[in-house]
């Protein structure tokens, strides 16, 4: 019985060592498959992004494959640069050049963080770009509005008798506001302010804080923007407030499609184009229509009074036949090359990002440089129009910026067709002077 065991032993100990030995030679035929295709394909590196750890990928796009890293000390065999507009410095770029670095920018926010970006001066250094604007590489203009299907979806919808009621009878305004960003370009805060001098508007958020969610929602609704717990909540209102933080051409939000969703109607500013890309040409209330926040309000108080006028705004969700009338929405969205979804998902946009520059480093065609098109917004800063011509309080400040910003941009040229590194001291050196003696046009 004993030898019995000692052989059973030896059996497994031969079988456990044998399946070692094959999974050893597995992964290391894999890993060696993975570092000679590496080592075959182009190098594209981030060189701005949110990763604090080391990335290091094969992204197949296709039947194009790129080795994609955020590990500096491969600039050299690079043949693709990519930036995230979010974290972008005005003294980190990978300088000097070189004449195979094809340089791509990824943005979709507004310019408040990055002021110098909308310049021709900054944008003219970069090959492609992915931003919200339609004229972009990669367009992101819909990034927010996650499936066709969502602005027909009847989900959340009620009816114009059904709405201004909360869950026990718990009786509310007519418009909602959810906003704790309370310092925007755009005047948001101080047009939401005169607004509710002519019509109760319930706000939700850090901004102009007159009522409080419900407790499970105050937590973490900033992470969760189209959880179906917050659009049901916000589906008993009949309008909601869609002001952008900055104006630019495409820039759209999900403070306009959310309400689209959820069948309110959105009372917006923002993108000077937003028209283009209604689902019907009626789909919300747009703020520069009327003179000030008074002449606002007197139409929502018709609306409110008037279902037949109010349903006029719904027809993404009323005309089963034709939910979408816009041909090129519908075509946006049937052929666009990302889906960024919910926040779940929003690696996705930035892997798509890297398949456009793949795409482009593995071509023959002749690279291409970026415009003021690329990244479209009004300088200076547009704001809401407020009673008696006034300005939001904070103005002058984003004016400021945004002209710092100009500075920023010329002296980043400056460096660029230099081809020289910089440090940040000599950055903020010459960017002084400039600001001081007016040097910026």
């Amino acid at each position: 019985m004993r030898l019995w065991r000692k052989r059973q032993l030896l059996i497994l100990t031969v079988c456990f060592l044998w399946l070692w030995s094959v999974a050893l030679i597995y992964w290391y035929v894999v890993n060696r498959e993975k570092d000679d295709i590496r080592d075959r394909v182009p190098l594209l590196l981030w060189w701005t992004n949110d990763m604090t750890w080391p990335y290091n990928e094969l992204r197949r796009c296709g039947a194009r494959t790129c080795h994609v890293t955020n590990n500096h000390k491969k600039l050299q065999e690079a043949r693709g640069i990519l930036f995230y507009g979010s974290n972008l410095k005005t003294f980190d770029y990978p300088l000097p050049r070189r004449r195979n670095h094809q340089w791509g920018l990824l943005h979709e926010e507004s310019p408040r963080n990055v002021p110098f970006v909308p310049y021709t001066e900054f944008l003219q250094h970069f090959n492609y770009t992915s931003t919200f604007s339609r004229h972009s590489n990669l367009p992101l203009t819909t990034q927010y509005l996650p499936y066709a299907s969502d602005l027909s979806s009847m989900d959340f919808f009620h009816s114009f008798a059904d709405k201004g009621v909360l869950q026990f009878n718990d009786k509310i305004g007519s418009v909602v506001f959810l906003q704790t960003d309370c310092n925007t370009m755009s005047g948001r805060e101080d047009y939401v302010q005169e607004l509710m001098q002519y019509i109760q508007v319930d706000s939700y958020g850090g901004c102009l804080h007159n009522r409080d969610l419900p407790a499970n929602l105050q937590h973490d609704y900033l992470n969760n923007l189209y959880s179906d717990e917050l659009l049901l909540f916000l589906s008993s209102y009949k309008f909601m407030i869609a002001i952008e933080n900055g104006v630019c051409e495409d820039y759209i939000t999900e403070k306009y499609w959310r309400p689209l969703i959820a069948g309110i109607i959105p009372i917006y500013f923002g993108s000077p184009s937003i028209r283009d890309w209604e689902p019907h040409p009626n789909s919300a209330v747009f703020v520069d229509d009327f003179a000030n926040a008074s002449a606002l309000a007197a139409h929502l108080h018709f609306l409110d009074d008037n279902a037949t006028a109010y349903d006029s705004y719904r027809s993404h969700k009323l005309n089963r036949a034709n939910p979408i009338a816009n041909p090129m929405l519908l075509q946006h969205l049937l052929t666009r090359r990302y889906h960024a979804g919910p926040q779940k998902e929003e690696l996705s946009l930035f892997h798509k990002f890297e398949c456009l520059m793949c795409e482009y480093a593995t071509s023959m065609l002749k690279s291409q440089s970026a415009n003021e098109k690329h990244y479209s917004c009004p300088l200076p800063p547009v704001y809401a129009p407020l009673q008696q011509h006034k300005e939001p309080k904070y103005a002058s400040d984003w004016r400021s910026m945004m002209n710092v910003g100009r500075c920023q941009a010329q002296l980043l040229d400056t460096f660029f067709r230099a081809n020289r590194s910089f440090t940040s001291a000599e950055f903020q050196k010459e960017l002084n002077r400039m600001v001081q003696q007016e040097l910026c046009d």
